[in-house]
């Protein structure tokens, strides 16, 4: 097992170096900038692809909520003290099974905005020792509130892809 710190992929993620003072206050600025930004992008862009074998932006959006829940289950874990070590996944063996081009700009949007209410209500209820509570997910040792910047730098990390490759503002 690695720690958190030493992880190139993880670090990835991250911008700047320790994390927020108040981790909810954070996720909830990031939440709203990110909703806006998903909300501003219009139905007929939604299925374009920079490249042929590239994800469209509807796949892209269907990503990020299956992140955000993986990555939400794996920061509630953390955060009550699990002591198991948690699984990672393989995202294009997730795409290869979606159906997220079929559905509609507006469906997904919708599921995108519900998973961030589910982060936000969850990630209230935690107590204050919860946000340095250590523990394991895909062979990193990693604290609920490393999670919780994993997943906020993750989202930030796609939209800076669909801004630079995809031409969205």
């Amino acid at each position: 097992m690695i720690e958190f710190k030493d992880s190139p992929f993880w670090k990835n993620y991250l911008e700047g170096g320790e994390g927020p003072a108040d981790p909810m206050a954070a996720w909830n600025a990031h939440a709203e900038i990110c909703a806006t930004y998903f909300a501003s992008t219009p139905e007929a862009k939604a299925g374009f692809r920079y490249a042929p074998e590239k994800w469209s932006v509807k796949q892209v959006l269907g990503h990020i909520t299956d992140c955000n829940l993986i990555f939400l289950y794996r920061l509630t874990c953390i955060a009550r003290g699990e002591t198991q070590s948690l699984p990672g996944f393989d995202e294009n063996a997730y795409m290869a099974h979606s159906r997220f081009d079929a559905l509609t700009w507006r469906s997904l949007l919708e599921t995108y905005r519900a998973v961030g209410q589910v982060v936000t209500g969850i990630v209230a209820g935690f107590d204050p020792a919860a946000w340095s509570r250590p523990g394991c997910a895909n062979d990193t040792r990693i604290t609920a509130e490393e999670m919780l910047r994993v997943l906020m730098g993750h989202e930030r990390h796609h939209i800076r892809t669909l801004r630079d490759r995809y031409g969205l503002c």
